[in-house]
């Protein structure tokens, strides 16, 4: 490990060793120009805990092979024993295997252009949901959605206040993985309250969200677009439809 290549993703506690800590330590390791490992170590780690790990992959991987390279990072952790330092094997392991990922990559990228040629790629299904919190307010979690949505590619707005609220829009897999970041933090309560399925997007090519100031200005923006999530938004936030 690097240091150019390291990056806390949240300020490290003073001391790494001290059991009362109470905040994760949580950092990103770059290991190719595409991928990047982000590691959250619970504060049992790594006597009774083994890391949280998630991969993250740049815009020029395509959904099959993250899907791939996921899997592989999460068997690596799975074959590994609580009990003993494990961070660099687990880095060591899935970076031996990056060749053998840009292989496989390129074989399905030769298979597909002499067998389907002509053939349209089968697109993935949009997804939209409406996420409710208690109240959103630290600058932290409002900086991870910003940066989130943006690498994930969705589109969509959030309200930090009380309560919170964000509306995302984007491919279903991205945006299953937005949420599952979120509910990695720690929140009051929070809830997917209302989610729909389409065909193609409405709110953007995916540039990220909107932060505003107030939940109708949400429904107001939606209502431009389509009334019907609009709709989505304003049952899910427990907010009257008004004409």
């Amino acid at each position: 490990m690097y240091p150019s290549e390291f990056s806390w993703r949240s300020n490290p506690p003073p001391d790494l060793e001290t059991p009362t800590i109470t905040t994760d330590p949580n950092f990103t390791l770059t290991i190719h120009p595409s991928y990047a490992v982000e590691f959250t170590l619970p504060d049992t780690y790594p006597d009774t805990q083994k890391p949280h790990v998630y991969l993250s992959c740049g815009g020029d991987v395509d959904t099959s092979t993250r899907k791939r390279a996921r899997a592989k990072l999460a068997g690596i952790v799975e074959e590994q024993e609580p009990g003993m330092e494990m961070l660099d094997l687990i880095v060591t392991l899935f970076t031996e295997y990056l060749p053998e990922l840009t292989e496989i990559d390129a074989s399905t990228a030769d298979q597909s252009q002499e067998s389907g040629q002509g053939q349209h790629q089968h697109a993935s299904k949009i997804k939209r949901v409406v996420i409710w919190s208690h109240h959103l307010l630290a600058t932290s979690k409002r900086k991870d959605i910003q940066a989130w949505s943006k690498e994930l590619s969705l589109s969509g707005y959030s309200r930090p206040g009380h309560p919170g609220s964000i509306f995302v829009e984007g491919d279903e897999d991205q945006v299953d993985e937005f949420i599952r970041r979120l509910k990695q933090l720690r929140w009051q309560a929070l809830q997917v309250r209302g989610e729909e399925t389409a065909e193609k997007r409405i709110c953007g090519p995916g540039d990220g969200v909107l932060e505003v100031e107030g939940l109708g200005e949400i429904a107001e923006a939606l209502k431009k677009i389509d009334a019907d999530t609009a709709d989505l938004f304003l049952q899910a936030m427990k907010i009257a439809k008004t004409d």
